[in-house]
């Protein structure tokens, strides 16, 4: 056996080893980030959403936009559908807003997988 021939190969495994464990670190990096993008946009909606219903203002409607618009750019389709729906029965029978927000909660819960 070359001695040469055996020290080239754990060099180019251990330069294979590094790219890979980068590439692996670098996705999971992204996958952490994108999860606390959605976790913040998600609790940031639902306060808004409680404060705009605790005390309704234009301040605390635009505040609610501004979440709802986060949302619907972090946030899973399903999560964006139930909002609208939220907002869509603002002055509608309660038992639709509530179906709308326990989807917007089921959404959020499959999103951030809890």
């Amino acid at each position: 056996m070359d001695w040469s021939t055996l020290f080239g190969a754990f060099g180019v495994g251990a330069i294979i080893k590094t790219i890979l464990d980068t590439i692996l670190s670098s996705k999971k990096d992204r996958s952490a980030l994108q999860y606390q993008e959605k976790r913040e946009a998600y609790l940031g909606l639902l306060d808004a959403l409680h404060i705009a219903a605790i005390s309704p203002s234009d301040e605390n409607s635009k505040t609610f936009a501004l979440w709802q618009t986060r949302v619907s750019i972090f946030g899973s389709e399903e999560a964006s559908k139930a909002v609208q729906g939220i907002i869509d029965t603002n002055d509608g029978p309660r038992e639709i807003r509530h179906i709308h927000f326990d989807n917007l909660l089921r959404a959020i819960k499959n999103d951030l997988s809890v």
